[in-house]
């Protein structure tokens, strides 16, 4: 389907055309008024390609819904995505009740992985010297606070952007604070996100990040690939299941019965640490990109679940894989000293045609050749 923004309007020409800029883009804020997700407010970015993302201001800021000219991007769970106040928290995996689904879920800020029990005296409370983290942690239901939203031209470039502000905070605890911001552009068929953490409290605090970006159908289809500079066979991330380590780039119809797989890889990276890879799906001659930071989150892993209903890729950078004291005993585990800050970026979009699909192939096939040289 040829897209309006084919042809290039200058401002002024477009809005020739139009009654309001909204006719054709823009960003508005709605909320769901039925369903467990009531109450949560939503961002609803259309960028005029049939490129729209809905991000749910009460869940952790996180992209839900997210489609490209009638098709889904994400994986969209029975629960259909409610508002945090259904978070079961004290059940250790009570974030798979509420958390996953929806194109993109946080995971942190202070743990990932598995539920797991870690020391927490520095804290200088007494009756709490040890803390149980649940899966993936709270970040992803934590409640936004909205900074600003709208539309921004430069020149004839029209911006689509939003920023909000995020704090998990606890008294004799962390204190951290994410602040997110969105940018698209209008004829563009992506977006891109950047988060800021900073420890805002007066103590050290671990810090630990994964973006959990659930691709599903129909990019995720039998004979659709997986396109990424890695540069070593795969790892099995602690506390994960055993599988066979060549089935991470290839993905299959849904199975029964079947056993979530992950995959931790090593990327190539380009000269600024960016690391390109996207789903791509022949028969629609179209695929799901993203471009992480490896200087930002130098881990990588691979959620392949080929489940009947349940059916997904999870594209996961991270800062770092799963275990605590693996991650101590490796030297990669980040203490956030108080003011302390960390940038992350995140580019997502959609590959339309042969052409389009072919030069990301060759992007990332220059990577994978610097094992060859």
């Amino acid at each position: 389907m040829p897209s309006l923004f084919n042809q290039h309007f200058s401002r002024r020409d477009l809005m020739r055309h139009v009654g309001h800029l909204s006719q054709v883009g823009g960003v508005q804020l709605l909320q769901v008024e039925d369903g467990p997700a009531r109450g949560v407010r939503v961002l609803e970015f259309r960028t005029g390609t049939g490129f729209n993302f809905k991000v749910a201001v009460e869940r952790g800021m996180d992209v839900g819904y997210c489609e490209y000219q009638g098709r889904s991007l994400a994986w969209i769970p029975p629960t259909l995505l409610p508002g945090p106040w259904y978070f079961e928290q004290q059940e250790h995996f009570g974030w798979l009740r509420s958390a996953l689904g929806g194109f993109n879920n946080t995971c942190g800020l202070v743990h990932i992985g598995n539920p797991e029990t870690d020391d927490v005296s520095h804290y200088n409370f007494p009756a709490r010297s040890q803390e149980t983290y649940g899966v993936h942690d709270r970040i992803a239901l934590a409640p936004g606070q909205l900074l600003r939203y709208g539309e921004r031209w430069d020149g004839d470039d029209c911006f689509l952007e939003a920023e909000g502000r995020l704090i998990q905070a606890q008294a004799y605890g962390e204190n951290l604070v994410l602040t997110r911001r969105y940018t698209a552009k209008l004829g563009e068929s992506r977006f891109f996100m950047r988060d800021e953490v900073e420890n805002a409290g007066w103590l050290p605090t671990v810090h630990m990040l994964l973006y959990h970006i659930n691709v599903g159908f129909p990019f995720v289809d039998d004979g659709s690939e997986f396109v990424a500079p890695v540069a070593a066979p795969p790892a099995i991330p602690e506390g994960l299941p055993a599988s066979a380590v060549d089935e991470w780039s290839r993905f299959i119809d849904p199975q029964k019965d079947w056993q979530l797989q992950g995959f931790e890889l090593a990327m190539n990276a380009e000269s600024d640490g960016s690391v390109p890879l996207a789903i791509v799906n022949p028969r629609l001659n179209q695929g799901v990109y993203a471009v992480y930071n490896q200087k930002q989150m130098p881990a990588y892993l691979e959620w392949r679940m080929m489940g009947e209903g349940q059916y997904a890729v999870g594209i996961e950078p991270c800062t770092n894989s799963f275990g605590r004291d693996k991650v101590r005993a490796a030297g990669e585990m980040t203490i956030l000293q108080p003011g302390d800050r960390r940038v992350y970026d995140l580019e997502i979009g959609v590959l339309d045609g042969a052409e389009a699909i072919a030069t990301f192939r060759a992007r990332v096939g220059a990577l994978a050749a610097k094992d060859e040289a």
